[in-house]
C-alpha cells in the first residue's frame, strides 16, 4: 500500500492512499478532528464516495480495522483448527438416559469433554443452551469438540451397550 501525506495549510491533513489491488481513498484530517474519507472509482479523477466522520467515529473505526474488536484467524490457523474439531448433530433416542435431565444435571462436558452448542426441537432451535435446560426424546442436539470427545457423548446419550 502506497501513503502519501500532504499538509493542508489552516485545514489539517491529507492522506493519498492506494491499496496494492490499485483502489484509492483519500483521508482528509482537518484540524478541528473531523475526517473526511474519498474513494475513487479506477481511472476517476472524482470521487464515487464520500463519508465525513466526527472525531470519535473515526476513532473508532480505527479501532475496528485495527483489530481491537476482531481478530481474523489466517487460513494456516483454520486448517490446524479444523482438523482437530468434530461438530455432530445428534438426535436423541426415545431410550435415551439423557431424557429428562437438565445439561448440568447429565454433566455432558465433565464425563465427556464435549460441549452441547445448540438444541434442536419442534422446528425451533436453541442456540447456545443454558445448563439447567433439559434433554428430550426427539430432540437434536449440535455436540462439538474433538473426535473423541464427540463420540464418547454419542456413547452417552445411547446408554450402556447400545449401538446407535
Amino acid at each position: 500500500m502506497d501513503v502519501r501525506e500532504h499538509d493542508l495549510p489552516g485545514v489539517g491533513k491529507k492522506f493519498a492512499v492506494t491499496t496494492n489491488d490499485g483502489d484509492r481513498l483519500t483521508i482528509i484530517i482537518h484540524n478541528s478532528g473531523h475526517r473526511e474519507i474519498y474513494f475513487f472509482e479506477r481511472g476517476e479523477d472524482y470521487p464515487a464516495y464520500a463519508v465525513r466522520m466526527e472525531d470519535s467515529e473515526a476513532r473508532k473505526l480505527g479501532a475496528i480495522l485495527g483489530g481491537a474488536f476482531f481478530q481474523p484467524v489466517m487460513a494456516e490457523s483454520m486448517d490446524v483448527v479444523f482438523s482437530q474439531l468434530s461438530v455432530e448433530w445428534m438426535k436423541t433416542g426415545s431410550s435415551s438416559p439423557l431424557i429428562g435431565k437438565s445439561l448440568l444435571e447429565a454433566r455432558v462436558r465433565e464425563r465427556t469433554g464435549a460441549s452441547v452448542i445448540a438444541i434442536l426441537r419442534s422446528g425451533k432451535a436453541i442456540p447456545n443452551p443454558h445448563p439447567e435446560e433439559r434433554i428430550a426424546a426427539d430432540d437434536t442436539l449440535m455436540v462439538v469438540g474433538d473426535r473423541e470427545q464427540v463420540g464418547r457423548f454419542g456413547d452417552l446419550l445411547r446408554g450402556p451397550g447400545r449401538d446407535g
